[in-house]
């Protein structure tokens, strides 16, 4: 009984590698001639592509917007034409805004007034590549303690 279920098993496992190689195999055919061929045609048919409310709802969810976006744009089938490109630049600047510098940096390039993060920016001019080294709590000191290694200080002493 046992070797059948071995048996049975290994069948399983063989059928599985079978299916995820042709799997594989479909996927690099479509990757590499399919694909190309498919898409030429598709854009030799987008050419004349108008603006529409279709395009602007698909664009607007490939850039993955969240709910901070709903809230923001509201419902995008209710809003006039000349809003679109609003829409689309709110889209953008939530899917860049993981960073103060990224949203900073689309602000720019878009020609967005006032909205680089200055006002919130903290000075990092001393080490803009290590935010952990800023003092703490708006101490005038460099350091708020020593290392053990070179200036242990007693107990009951430490500043």
């Amino acid at each position: 009984m046992r070797e059948i279920r071995t048996g049975i098993t290994d069948i399983d496992e063989y059928l599985e590698a079978g299916l995820r190689a042709k799997q594989q195999v479909d996927a690099d055919r479509w990757r590499r001639e399919l694909r190309p061929r498919e898409l030429r045609l598709f854009a030799a048919r987008a050419r004349r592509l108008p603006w529409s409310r279709a395009l602007l709802t698909v664009i607007s969810e490939e850039l993955y917007p969240d709910a901070l976006f709903a809230e923001l744009v509201g419902e995008i089938d209710s809003l006039p034409r000349r809003q679109w490109p609003w829409v689309l630049a709110i889209a953008v600047a939530l899917r860049r805004s993981w960073r103060r510098e990224g949203l900073a940096h689309l602000a720019e390039r878009l020609g967005v007034p006032g909205s680089s993060g200055a006002s919130t920016q903290r000075d990092t001019s001393v080490h803009p590549s290590r935010p952990s080294r800023h003092p703490c709590c708006g101490s005038p000191r460099r350091r708020q303690g020593s290392s053990l290694r070179c200036d242990p200080a007693p107990r009951g002493c430490r500043p």
